[in-house]
């Protein structure tokens, strides 16, 4: 049996999919609501909540793979869902854990998600497992930064002239799925086929949506200063601009990475990406 913590979110229910595409009928879908999972023949939903030990151990009996895809948030909160689902893991047997982590997991980068990260795949390391490093989702960047780039004609960020390797969730879903059918084990990279620049990014949103846009380079501490004027807590102020210091530093800059090898076939350019909207 192969479960998928995180079921309902983009990635967790595009990897349920993909497996129940390839014939597996033993796929569990793990969600804190199992009621929003969609009923499929050969899908199992059991109630997973990653602040509930007691329902992750549950939920978990019986599975051979473990689909784990990372919680977020509070990096603090992050932790500690990913040392629970791991302990409960453990105690209900599972035999090889296939996780989400980050392509900037360098202990020498900034990036405010990356010790936790870290700390997930130390915990990984005595068992079998396969640890899927993702680039930025081109899905979040789009949610969180395309509408004022639409509104204002503008994608004013931090970025410098680095790129980065954005990848779909559908892409990630497809190689997380490929991933546990084939007993993958150890470091894949799952990024996108390209390093985007803000030029680059800039072009695909004016070429799919059809309104000039421009890409305007700001600097850290304006970008801190504009995130502040919004109402931005803290923390999430220091997650997105500490990311895009991890863009300039080239952290994010993996393109093409192994969704192809994994899957057979490459994954998504942001442009085309942006052409599913």
């Amino acid at each position: 049996m192969i479960g998928i913590t995180g079921a309902t979110g983009g990635v967790g229910s595009g990897t349920v999919r993909r497996l129940l595409e390839a014939g597996r009928g033993d796929v569990v879908a793990l969600a804190r609501r199992p009621e929003a999972v969609p009923p499929a023949p050969g899908l199992e939903a059991r109630r997973a909540d990653y602040d509930d030990p007691a329902s992750l151990e549950a939920a978990m009996r019986g599975l051979d793979t473990l689909v784990m895809v990372s919680s977020d948030g509070l990096a603090e909160t992050m932790e500690r869902h990913h040392r629970n689902v791991i302990a409960a893991a453990d105690a209900a047997g599972v035999k090889r854990v296939v996780y989400t982590g980050i392509i900037d997991a360098d202990p020498a980068t900034r990036f405010y998600y990356a010790p936790g990260h870290r700390a997930t795949e130390a915990l990984l390391a005595d068992r079998p497992h396969c640890v899927a490093r993702t680039s930025v989702f081109a899905d979040f960047f789009a949610d969180v930064w395309l509408g004022d780039a639409l509104r204002t004609g503008e994608l004013a960020l931090p970025l410098g002239d680095a790129g980065m390797s954005l990848i779909a969730r559908a892409d990630v879903s497809r190689a997380l799925a490929a991933a546990a059918l084939a007993g993958t084990e150890g470091v894949v990279e799952l990024t996108g086929p390209e390093d985007a620049t803000g030029a680059a990014i800039a072009a695909a949103i004016t070429a799919t949506a059809g309104v000039p846009v421009r890409y305007t380079p700001v600097d850290d501490a304006d970008y801190r200063a504009r995130l502040q004027a919004d109402g931005e807590p803290d923390w999430l102020i220091e997650a997105y601009a500490s990311m895009f210091t991890a863009v300039r530093e080239g952290r994010f800059a993996s393109a093409p990475g192994e969704v192809e090898r994994l899957t057979g076939t490459p994954p998504m350019t942001f442009g085309e990406y942006l052409a599913t909207r």
